[in-house]
């Protein structure tokens, strides 16, 4: 009963729990900053993902559609057999609609893929199922849709932000390298 009544027992246990106090809070604060910044990275991650895969599908994209402005370039009449199998490959893009990480993109960009992707689908879609364009106005929307893409160099600043989240998510230790490796 001494011990209650001596002001080092109080002092000594007042002490501890301070101390315990203190060393909860610093660990949840320092979990907390750890978790947040893993989540960031995470977040980042899948966003290059996303965005490089789009990027890759859109080149494609203008890459193929190119190569049948090129061959009606010189035409004077174009025909069914000049827009033979002519298609949009939107895989990435219809699949990316559930991603939370499309969102994370540039809404200018993400924007301006989501107008070619619909005008030019849209095109090709009334061409091939409802006959309603004829293969010259199909030809029109083509060209003037892929120009302006290219006019607003949407190709290159996609690859622009793409190097740029690359390059933060691997500055904070993480590689792109292996896409099916959890953080």
């Amino acid at each position: 009963m001494d011990e209650l009544r001596s002001p080092a027992y109080w002092v000594g246990h007042f002490f501890t729990i301070a101390a315990t106090i203190i060393g909860v809070y610093y660990a949840a604060v320092v979990g907390f900053d750890a978790a947040l910044k893993l989540d960031l990275v995470k977040a980042d991650r899948s966003t290059y993902f996303v965005a490089e895969s789009m990027y890759k599908e859109l080149d494609f994209n203008v890459h193929n559609i190119d190569k049948y402005i090129e061959r009606v370039k010189n035409e004077r009449y174009v025909y069914n057999e000049h827009l033979a199998s002519i298609k949009l490959n939107d895989y990435v893009f219809q699949a990316s609609k559930n991603s939370e990480s499309m969102f994370e993109i540039e809404p200018k960009l993400l924007t301006e893929v989501s107008i070619y992707y619909f005008t030019v689908g849209n095109a090709i879609e009334h061409y091939y199922e409802s006959g309603k364009q004829s293969p010259s106005s199909l030809m029109k929307v083509v060209q003037r849709e892929t120009q302006k893409l290219k006019e607003q160099k949407t190709l290159e600043r996609l690859a622009a932000y793409n190097k740029g989240l690359a390059d933060s998510v691997e500055a904070r230790g993480i590689s792109l390298d292996q896409p099916g490796i959890a953080i």
